[in-house]
C-alpha cells in the first residue's frame, strides 16, 4: 500500500489515547515546549520506547507503558534466606492495578509443587487476548542455594538452565481509563550464580504498546508505519509536568 493511499484513510485514535494526548498538548504548551515530541503519536497504533535499565536488589524497577505517570508494571530482584537454603530469584508484575497482569502460568515443580512463572517471548510472538494471563505475581528465573550455599537449581524460562537469556519479552496486559490493551517488555536476564545480592538480574532495554484497545501486538516489532518510538522523557515528563 503506498504512502498516498495510507494517508488519505487517516487512523483514528481510540477516546482513551485521545485523552491522553491532549493532556500532553497542555501540559506541553503551558510548558512552552515544541509540540514536535507529540507529532505522529496520534496517528501510531503502537508506540514504542527505547530504554535501558537494570535491576537491583531492594529497588523494583518500574514501567510506565504510555507515559501518564502512573507506573504499570515492575520488575524485581528479590534474596530470601529460610530453613531450606537461599533463593535468589527476578519476578514481574502488574503495578497498583490488580488489572495490569503479565502472560505466564502454573508450572510443575514435581512432588505436587506449583508455582506461577512469567512467560519468555520470543521475537514475533503474538501477545493479545488469546494469551494466557490468569496468574499473578509470576517469576522469571530463580537461583537456589541449599544451607552449605551450593547451588542445586535454577528455575524458570528466564533462567534457561542457569545460562540466563538475551531479548526475550515479557508478554503484558493492563488497562487505561477502563479499557484493555496489550504490550511488552524487552529484558535480558543473567545468573551469577554466587548466593549474593542481584544475582539473579534484568536488563530492560525496550517496552511497548498498542493503542488499540483489544487489539493484540508483535513482541519486539519497532519498525513499520504504525509504529512510533519516543524516549522515556519525551512524553513522560509532559505528563507529569516535570
Amino acid at each position: 500500500m503506498s504512502r498516498a493511499s495510507r494517508s488519505s484513510k487517516p487512523f483514528k485514535i481510540s477516546d482513551s489515547l485521545s485523552r491522553q494526548l491532549n493532556a500532553y498538548a497542555q501540559v506541553a504548551c503551558a510548558a512552552g515546549v515544541s509540540m514536535l515530541a507529540l507529532a505522529g503519536a496520534s496517528e501510531a497504533e503502537v508506540v514504542y520506547t527505547e530504554t535501558h535499565q537494570a535491576t537491583h536488589i531492594g529497588i523494583p524497577l518500574y514501567i510506565d507503558l504510555n507515559h501518564d505517570g502512573i507506573n504499570d508494571f515492575l520488575v524485581r530482584t528479590n534474596f530470601y534466606v529460610g530453613t531450606s537454603g537461599t533463593d535468589v530469584a527476578l519476578s514481574a508484575w502488574g503495578a497498583r492495578n490488580a488489572d495490569n497482569l503479565v502472560a505466564g502460568r502454573r508450572f510443575s515443580g514435581g512432588s505436587g509443587y506449583f508455582f506461577s512463572a512469567a512467560y519468555a517471548l520470543h521475537a514475533g510472538a503474538q501477545i493479545g487476548p488469546k494469551r494466557d494471563f490468569s496468574v499473578t505475581f509470576p517469576f522469571m528465573a530463580e537461583e537456589h542455594f541449599d544451607r552449605a550455599g551450593n547451588l542445586y537449581s535454577d528455575i524458570g524460562s528466564w533462567a534457561s538452565k542457569g545460562e540466563g537469556v538475551e531479548d526475550r519479552y515479557l508478554g503484558l496486559k493492563f488497562v487505561i481509563l477502563g479499557e484493555v490493551h496489550y504490550g511488552w517488555a524487552r529484558v535480558s536476564v543473567t545468573l551469577g550464580h554466587q548466593r549474593q545480592f542481584d544475582d539473579v538480574s534484568g536488563t530492560l532495554t525496550g517496552y511497548a504498546y498498542e493503542t488499540v484497545p483489544d487489539k493484540p501486538i508483535i513482541a519486539g516489532e519497532i519498525t513499520g508505519p504504525d509504529v512510533i518510538t519516543v524516549q522515556p522523557t519525551a512524553l513522560g515528563e509532559l505528563a507529569t509536568g516535570k
